[in-house]
């Protein structure tokens, strides 16, 4: 039986059939949309000097009304190095007391999870302090009793060689 097609024109139809697959007409540009107005910028005034951004981050959550704006803070305040993880945890407590959405509910669960584990790794840091501290007093003892030992042996070598 003889075959009218050979391989290589096959895969010739093949490849330009497969190419001609890709060319179908693109639909019409969508219309022009409706002018929508740019959204407002909210500014933000930075703190002038250090004290006042503390000040404002001391003050009291409770103005708020939105508890998701509460949450905001804290997670704010907790990013600070100067936060009071007692109060933030105290304030974070009475946040998550209230009916909150299901999503502030999470946010409020990560922000307690990594206040744990802030205070854990605070707890450790002051252990570790306190260790290392021991350990250079110690060092510190060992020095002298070793420099006094010298001592020691200096006056030894030094009676030795008189006559």
């Amino acid at each position: 039986m003889k075959h009218l097609i050979d391989r290589s024109s096959l895969k010739y139809l093949l490849l330009c059939s497969i190419s001609l697959v890709g060319c179908v007409s693109l639909p019409p540009p969508p219309a022009e949309p409706a002018l929508v107005p740019p959204p407002k910028a909210v500014v933000i005034t930075p703190a002038c000097n250090f004290d006042e951004g503390l000040a404002k981050l001391a003050t009291p959550i409770a103005t708020s009304e939105c508890s998701s704006d509460k949450l905001l803070a804290l997670a704010q305040q907790m990013m600070s190095n100067h936060a009071d993880i007692n109060r933030v945890q105290s304030q974070l407590d009475q946040l998550q007391a209230q009916a909150l959405s299901p999503a502030s509910r999470q946010f409020a669960q990560l922000l307690a999870s990594q206040l744990a584990e802030r205070k854990r790794l605070n707890a450790l840091l002051d252990k570790q302090n306190i260790a290392t501290k021991e350990q250079q007093k110690r060092a510190n003892d060992l020095a002298a009793k070793l420099d006094a030992f010298k001592d020691m042996e200096k006056e030894m070598l030094a009676r030795n060689k008189k006559p």
